[in-house]
């Protein structure tokens, strides 16, 4: 577990080719995108992550799945056929989509990591699920702790206002939330404005992460000005643009020095 105040640092690849063989594999993990799921109703689709990862051995590596709802996402892009009901995700979805993440979760890493130390020891899931998919998000989450193998950890990506005003976590429904500070929308300046160290809090006592992105330099300055990044053991950090040393070394030399 990290010191607080130096936080230990993992970089999300996400959906192109990377090369990450410069990392040191004992200050920074990787979370790779290993697909994405689209839902309807209780149909699921799968749709695989097609690219490359370059790492030192003994990276701590772990897949993230992404989870789309039909609502929120074009049907054609998903697979779904146009005149199929537009359903809120079931239960059943919800058992199906535990299934394909436990499935995938090993083989993703034997296939597309290039580093011989990559046991799934962990598994991130990305959804940012309308208030009435709560129900199905509660279920998927407690039906992939039985899923996956014993010990395996499992950490969800949430909205800020999930650990601000609108607190509706399970305790025990996760090991670890990563709070998404960027990309925020139109409810940006709000969020900035109630951030402060102790504030994020998911009311379920599961532990808070930040996930923030190298390309938003305004959003980090006014975070790391707050000391945000010292108030959890965890950064997470997101680029649009491919990885280099450089540009690591940058971004985590910011979070650190403040």
């Amino acid at each position: 577990m990290a010191v607080l105040g130096t936080p230990s640092i993992t970089v999300w690849a996400w959906q192109r080719d990377e090369d990450l063989s410069y990392i040191d594999p004992g200050k920074v993990s990787v979370a790779y995108l290993a697909g994405t799921i689209f839902i309807r109703g209780s149909s699921v689709r799968f749709r695989p992550c097609d690219r490359k990862l370059n790492l030192p051995p003994g990276t701590n590596a772990y897949p993230v799945f992404r989870i789309e709802t039909i609502r929120s996402f074009p049907a054609h892009a998903s697979g779904f056929k146009t005149s199929e009901n537009d359903d809120i995700p079931t239960v059943d979805a919800a058992s199906y989509a535990a299934k394909a993440i436990a499935n995938h979760s090993s083989s993703f890493a034997r296939n597309n990591v290039s580093s011989k130390s990559v046991a799934c020891r962990q598994v991130q899931i990305d959804f940012d699920a309308f208030s009435d998919e709560r129900t199905f998000y509660r279920e998927l989450l407690r039906r992939l702790r039985h899923e996956l193998p014993s010990g395996c950890k499992i950490s969800i990506t949430v909205l800020a206002s999930w650990l601000l005003a609108d607190r509706w976590l399970e305790p025990a429904c996760a090991d670890e939330a990563v709070a998404m500070l960027f990309s925020m929308g139109p409810g940006k300046r709000e969020v900035l404005s109630s951030i402060r160290p102790g504030a994020l809090n998911s009311g379920a006592g599961i532990p808070i992460a930040l996930g923030i992105s190298a390309n938003e330099k305004s959003t980090n300055r006014a975070l790391f000005e707050r000391q945000i990044q010292k108030s959890t053991g965890h950064l997470y950090i997101f680029s649009s643009r491919p990885w280099t040393q450089e540009r690591l070394r940058a971004i985590t030399s910011e979070a650190q020095a403040r």
